[in-house]
């Protein structure tokens, strides 16, 4: 039986925590310069690391846009699991509300829309597209009128007008929200 090497573990962690400091690095510098006008240079300089360093956790930068959409993607998955197994319409569609709510006030200082130009020409929205047309099926049922179908793109349009509400606090954020989704949705309060 082999003894495993001391420190291993505690290298894989450092190696982790140096993977998840790269991917919340990458995206503030996202946010704030840009997809197309960050680089990974621009990455590990701000972290203090060599291109090299970040090359050794992602190949391209790409592939961290990609994690750091695809980690969204996962958290608004399991809340549509959650939400089908939700009996009521009215219960489901707040269940899903709230989830959302809270995933946008999180997100709301780096937000990665759909209408980067990077995310169009890397194919990077068919996640999202499928989320959407899951939560139509949740919430309206399989024969969505237009009227509802345009409803669930409305919502899948707010974290675009997140920075122009950074003067709320959370809570104020999260109620405008809250209120706003649920009278676009028509679930009467």
């Amino acid at each position: 039986m082999a003894t495993p090497v001391r420190g291993t573990s505690t290298r894989a962690a450092q190696a982790e925590r140096t993977r998840q400091q790269i991917l919340e690095t990458a995206q503030r510098l996202f946010a704030d310069q840009g997809y197309d006008a960050t680089s990974l240079q621009m990455i590990a300089d701000e972290m203090g690391l060599t291109k090299a360093a970040v090359y050794y956790h992602f190949r391209a930068k790409v592939d961290i846009r990609h994690e750091i959409i695809l980690a969204g993607v996962k958290q608004l998955s399991t809340l549509l699991d959650e939400a089908a197994a939700i009996r009521g319409r009215r219960a489901r569609v707040e269940h899903v509300v709230n989830g959302f709510v809270d995933f946008f006030v999180e997100s709301r200082q780096y937000p990665l829309t759909s209408n980067d130009p990077a995310a169009k020409r890397e194919k990077l929205d068919e996640e999202p597209l499928s989320m959407r047309r899951r939560a139509v099926a949740l919430i309206f049922g399989d024969s969505p009128t237009a009227t509802e179908r345009l409803a669930i793109r409305a919502v899948s349009c707010i974290p675009e007008f997140l920075p122009e509400l950074a003067d709320l606090s959370d809570e104020e954020l999260r109620e405008a929200l809250r209120t706003t989704m649920l009278h676009i949705l028509r679930v009467p309060s």
